[in-house]
């Protein structure tokens, strides 16, 4: 223990035992029963009064001094602040493809076979042979012969195979294909490959997944009774794990459901990435903004905390501090809200506080009725 503090007790020890005005005795009253450990009597006084157990504490200037006593005021003002959350970097889904193969049929060649290779959109990805395809191949160009309904029919069932225009056009001109060849729906990073050449593969086999990776969402976790808070409008700041520099992004949307496990609701967040240094699957923390409102309050640090009630140490000036129960409220940058036990002006103490209480409720234990613990 450090010398400031074991000279902060000496003197609060001082405190206990000084004079008490009705007896002219130094030493203290008799005392009461103090409630059994952990079983701590439930303070039915209203915000703003002394809570049961407690006294007034008075602590000369010299005394305040010596423990670093300080004392700041209730304020009135826009209480503003952020939300931490746990998140998740993720592929914009709106610039997602997944591509699969409409027809059943055999990969005859791969010309996109790594995952994190770049594509263009209209870049060759495979060609497929398919007994089916090629048979339609041929329909189509008996029909262009003979009826131009027909063709037209032939034609449109190819382009809902998504036969690319080129291949059609080498079809007509140089008969059927047995292998077509089908390409890139979009710009984009592979981030996942599913084939090799020489698959058989059918609509429900997923071949590959390309993703445009020059923005993407980052998605948050927030504890369901904190979402209210949050500012819709607001920008938030992000920190991406391996990432040294924190960004900026706007709120984009706050999902409509909650976890049932976690009880969190997903809050997404959209964040440019021109560089590619945002990758799918990071973990990230985000701060969110949230809604600024006028409030009365005082600094985090003045208020004492049990767990069943929160308390202020309200300086009444000539060295006299009196503990008041308060009703909180929101918390933010290192401020928190009091609704109820406080004025605009009080003065409280932020600094030694902890100090105070033990005395408060020492001398709230030790002094009967009427004293008040002067």
């Amino acid at each position: 223990m450090s010398s400031r503090w074991m000279a902060a007790l000496l003197f609060l020890g001082g405190m206990a035992v000084a004079q008490d005005p009705h007896t002219g005795h130094g030493a203290p009253p008799p005392p009461k029963q103090a409630p059994a450990a952990g079983h701590e009597a439930h303070s039915p006084a209203a915000p703003g009064s002394m809570p049961e157990g407690y006294a007034e504490v008075r602590v000369p200037t010299e005394r305040q001094q010596l423990i670093g006593l300080k004392v700041a005021k209730a304020e009135r003002g826009r209480l503003t602040g952020t939300v931490r959350a746990s998140a998740l970097v993720q592929a914009d889904e709106t610039r997602e493809a997944h591509v699969h193969s409409k027809l059943m049929g055999w990969v005859q060649e791969l010309f996109v076979n790594a995952v994190g290779q770049q594509v263009k959109k209209g870049q060759p990805l495979y060609s497929l042979y398919s007994q089916e395809l090629f048979a339609a191949q041929q329909e189509y160009l008996r029909a262009r012969g003979t009826s131009p309904e027909l063709a037209a029919a032939a034609r449109a069932r190819l382009r809902l195979w998504d036969v690319p225009d080129d291949q059609v056009r080498r079809i007509e001109r140089e008969g059927p294909q047995k292998a077509i060849l089908f390409r890139a729906p979009l710009d984009g990073t592979v981030i996942e490959k599913l084939v090799v050449a020489g698959h058989y593969v059918d609509p429900e086999m997923r071949l590959y997944r390309i993703a445009d990776l020059s923005r993407v969402w980052v998605v948050a976790d927030v504890y369901e009774f904190e979402v209210n808070r949050l500012d819709r409008k607001g920008t938030a700041r992000v920190e991406v794990q391996g990432v040294p520099e924190p960004v900026q992004a706007p709120v984009d949307y706050i999902y409509p459901t909650v976890d049932p496990v976690s009880r969190t609701v997903k809050v997404r967040l959209v964040v440019a990435n021109p560089r590619g240094v945002l990758r799918p699957g990071s973990f990230a923390t985000v701060e969110l903004p949230t809604t600024p409102t006028e409030a009365l309050w005082v600094p985090e640090e003045a208020v004492v905390d049990t767990g069943t009630r929160q308390v202020v140490y309200v300086a009444l000036g000539e060295g006299r501090f009196r503990p008041t129960r308060v009703k909180v409220g929101r918390r933010a940058s290192g401020k928190v809200e009091v609704r109820e036990g406080l004025s605009e002006g009080d003065s409280v103490v932020v600094s030694a506080q902890f100090l105070l209480d033990s005395e408060s409720r020492l001398r709230g234990v030790s002094s009967p009725a009427g004293h008040g613990g002067h």
